[in-house]
């Protein structure tokens, strides 16, 4: 093969992976037999801070051992940018809607998963600290792991390769087996945003938009009534659909070119086996692989 050998950068994403993995699962662990009660502020902000840890060591480690320098922080269009982020909401909506299809159709063989039951605090500090996680933390950080270093770091390889591999690990690392297909195509999505405007801040701003609506959204859905809730879902659904269109018109009036990110490559499948030869990332994959199948299998009705 022509392309030059990357064993060490797989063994090095690898390692950044199995350290994010492992301060997620032991601080997981510690709380679930610390006094500390579920929901809780104090519980709240430890989670917050080993999600913090759990990203920003692993980047320091690919930044240190990779000699990685990426230019992240480019300024954006801004009217670009919120359209952008409108239209990729609708893109991830539709994600989910196929998903849930997909999930509906396994269910009549017999496997069926129960949702992801997510509860939001009702102490106003408690669901700030979880808003300020899910909704600032992680669209930050997770953007700088994944689409900043992880993705950037496999470019050499090709973009196509780069791309495939980062969305996997972006989805592998929501621990959520039957919905690795939703959160792979939101990996592609980011990695497109963030690669048309050469800008971590425009997969940032996608990722906030996405997992800000969520949190809106679940946060209404817990203090209404069933009907109330169903009605709200619908005229969001309703709402972002006619948005994002609009962007998207937008978008193609003011000359937007969004850039591929998933081109032709005749040596992707002997690129995917390449990684076999590298032992910390095929550790870390099958870590991977194993938290993300233990909590499908408990998730399992």
């Amino acid at each position: 093969m022509k392309y030059r050998n990357l064993r060490y950068t797989y063994n090095v994403i690898g390692l950044a992976v199995i350290m994010f993995l492992s301060i997620r699962e032991v601080v997981g662990l510690l709380l679930s037999f610390a006094p500390i009660e579920n929901g809780s502020v104090p519980y709240i902000a430890i989670t917050m801070l080993s999600f913090v840890a759990s990203c920003i060591i692993p980047v320091i480690t690919m930044e240190n051992m990779l000699g990685l320098h990426p230019k992240l922080f480019r300024r954006a269009d801004s009217i670009n940018l919120t359209l952008s982020g409108a239209y990729n909401y609708l893109l991830i909506l539709a994600a989910g809607l196929i998903n849930s299809l997909i999930l509906a159709a396994i269910a009549f063989t017999g496997l069926k998963f129960a949702p992801r039951s997510i509860t939001i605090p009702d102490g106003a500090v408690a669901a700030a600290l979880y808003f300020v996680h899910i909704c600032i933390l992680a669209p930050v950080l997770e953007e700088i792991f994944i689409r900043g270093y992880i993705l950037n770091a496999l470019k050499p390889v090709g973009i196509t390769f780069a791309v495939v591999v980062s969305s996997a690990c972006f989805s592998l690392m929501h621990s959520s087996l039957e919905n690795f297909l939703l959160y792979f195509a939101c990996g592609l999505i980011l990695a497109r945003v963030y690669i048309t405007f050469d800008s971590i801040f425009a997969s940032m701003f996608v990722h906030f938009v996405n997992n800000t609506m969520s949190f809106f959204i679940l946060y209404s859905q817990q203090r209404v009534n069933a009907v109330s809730a169903l009605s709200l879902v619908a005229l969001t659904n309703i709402f972002v659909l006619i948005l994002g269109f609009v962007s998207k018109k937008q978008l193609d009036k003011r000359n937007f070119r969004w850039k591929k990110v998933l081109v032709k490559d005749t040596e992707l499948s002997a690129k995917l086996l390449h990684i076999s030869k590298s032992p910390i990332a095929l550790t870390a994959f099958g870590l991977l692989l194993f938290f993300a199948a233990y909590q499908s299998f408990h998730n399992l009705v």
